[in-house]
């Protein structure tokens, strides 16, 4: 499955493999590439703004050669020159485009590099796959009861992924129960302090 997301000068392609999300985008400024695994995107994300600053650049050279043709007409002639407003005009066109053309960005920051969906119709399709995906694959790592393992150490496990947003506290209590049958009662700080997935 693949998804592509596109707004003006930038370009991103979600390519959704079984095991690990590639990742591609491209941009005014380059491109970059990479794949993670889905377990490996944080649920934590950040929201980023970025402008293209080709037309704020091309608004300040039109002003310069504005300016500098406005000083040869007053050196070349004695009388009063008749200045062109067209290039002002449209270098504030340009620095206009630049303040109102306005790309969002939702930012989740893995080891790998940063995986940034657009904020346009495919954003939450993007964020849903991911989510879902991310979901399965800490179930398939880490979602079955090792009972040979200490008790503490597994309820920490379903603890984790609770915050994880995995489970949820209904299933985390059930997974509980069930661990706390075949192994005998346990308080809290039992399984709240020690060692825990990272």
């Amino acid at each position: 499955m693949e998804i592509e997301q596109k707004r003006y000068f930038n370009c991103t392609r979600f390519t959704f493999d079984d095991e690990r999300l590639i990742y591609a985008m491209e941009h005014d400024g380059g491109s970059c590439a990479f794949d993670v695994s889905y377990a490996d995107i944080p649920m934590e994300s950040t929201a980023m703004e970025t402008r293209t600053p080709w037309f704020r650049n091309a608004g300040i050279v039109l002003l310069i050669a504005w300016v500098c043709q406005m000083l040869v007409e007053l050196v070349e002639t004695s009388s009063v020159p008749g200045f062109s407003l067209h290039w002002p005009l449209v270098a504030l066109c340009c620095v206009l485009i630049y303040r109102c053309v306005v790309i969002r960005y939702t930012v989740f920051k893995t080891d790998a590099g940063e995986l940034r969906l657009i904020c346009d119709d495919h954003h939450e399709e993007v964020l849903n796959e991911i989510m879902t995906r991310r979901k399965n694959q800490l179930l398939s790592w880490y979602g079955e009861i090792d009972y040979a393992n200490d008790p503490g150490e597994e309820i920490r496990k379903f603890h984790w992924l609770k915050l994880q947003g995995a489970i949820g506290d209904d299933e985390f209590e059930t997974i509980r129960t069930r661990i706390e049958v075949f192994h005998g009662p346990m308080q809290e700080t039992d399984f709240l302090e020690g060692p825990s997935i990272n």
